[in-house]
């Protein structure tokens, strides 16, 4: 039922293939994102089948404001994650697959991981997904290729309200458990990361961390469970409740760990996550630039630039997501445009025309 969605998706929304000729380092879209830490965030698409109704990044077949999907060429990913991680020069880079799509749907996750896993200096490979999507094929040759973690995007365990909650009346919770039980078999560990939607899946949470316990999830030093607080996001989905505080959510958090004996909690450094080297930015605030637009961005209103010219590297050549009036898509859409750049936080570009 999934591939239906996705075949909805690709009839509604223009479907862009991204290759090497395309640099992977500028938008949150896809490719690599560097928050100066040992953990790289690989997007490999913005395919999602799910349409989650608390979804930060209004992914999948309802999504209001997306106007095209992104697929990358792993060959073109995994090129510019090594040499991210020649250029940070440490050996215990975790490679983290997620982005604003779903990664279990990308057609190549298996060679991505083994690719990434086979670079020098990554120790680990993790992947972020509601694993609906693979099957225990996939699971076993995902975890031969080197998947070391699943963070398992996971709300509840009412089947009804995981119905709800994924925005897909065919997500099926006992074939998620079904597939987790397998990976965990097949060595993968595995982590729930349940979203807390205050007045919606409160008792949940207690019925996850204990099926999670149960079941195994987990392993080593790590909790079974790492709860999520729900944050409404400018673009993203909106639920009509009443939002926890920061304060709030952790005391619910404490208050859960002593009631079930589970820690619910890690720092950064007991997860292993430290500062590393960043990737330069090579264009600062206010800078104008030359871009040429080769096509639509993620959201209406948005167009994908890449900053000219090229120097054939990840430490110089950048994406841009350009702020420009739909109705010039004919003419901006293979053209060279002068741009200002007005954000470039971890790499991160985008900018308006002048």
């Amino acid at each position: 039922m999934w591939r239906s969605s996705i075949g909805k998706i690709e009839r509604s929304r223009r479907v862009i293939r991204i290759g090497g000729d395309v640099p992977q380092v500028g938008t949150l879209a896809f490719g690599i994102v560097d928050r100066g830490t040992n953990v790289i965030e690989v997007r490999p698409t913005t395919l999602c089948p799910l349409s989650c109704i608390y979804c930060s990044v209004n992914a999948g077949p309802d999504s209001t404001n997306r106007w095209a999907e992104f697929v990358v060429d792993p060959n073109a990913l995994l090129g510019a994650l090594e040499e991210v991680v020649r250029f940070k020069g440490i050996d215990d880079i975790e490679v983290h697959i997620d982005g604003m799509g779903e990664p279990g749907v990308y057609p190549h996750l298996i060679n991505l991981v083994r690719g990434a896993k086979s670079i020098g200096g990554v120790s680990k490979v993790s992947m972020q997904t509601r694993l609906y999507m693979l099957s225990e094929d996939d699971l076993k040759e995902l975890a031969s290729a080197g998947l070391d973690r699943i963070n398992l995007s996971i709300d509840s365990l009412n089947p009804e309200l995981a119905k709800r909650i994924s925005g897909a009346s065919w997500y099926d919770i006992e074939r998620v458990k079904e597939l987790v039980v397998r990976a965990l078999e097949l060595g993968i560990n595995v982590i729930a990361s349940p979203v807390w939607l205050p007045g919606i899946n409160d008792s949940d949470m207690v019925e996850i961390i204990k099926w999670a316990k149960d079941t195994g999830l987990g392993r080593g030093e790590l909790p079974p469970v790492l709860i999520q607080k729900y944050i409404p996001h400018k673009r993203g989905r909106r639920v009509r409740l009443r939002v926890m505080t920061w304060k709030e959510f952790w005391n619910r958090i404490k208050n859960l760990e002593e009631e079930l004996g589970t820690r619910l909690s890690m720092t950064n450094e007991e997860l292993n996550i430290h500062r590393a080297p960043q990737l330069p930015k090579p264009f600062g605030i206010n800078e104008d630039v030359k871009v040429r637009i080769i096509s639509r961005g993620l959201i209406r209103g948005e167009f994908l630039g890449v900053i000219q010219p090229l120097k054939g590297s990840v430490m110089h050549d950048r994406v841009i997501s350009v702020i420009a009036d739909p109705r010039l898509e004919n003419v901006l859409i293979g053209n060279q445009v002068k741009v200002r750049v007005i954000e470039n936080s971890d790499n991160i570009y985008i900018g308006r025309l002048i």
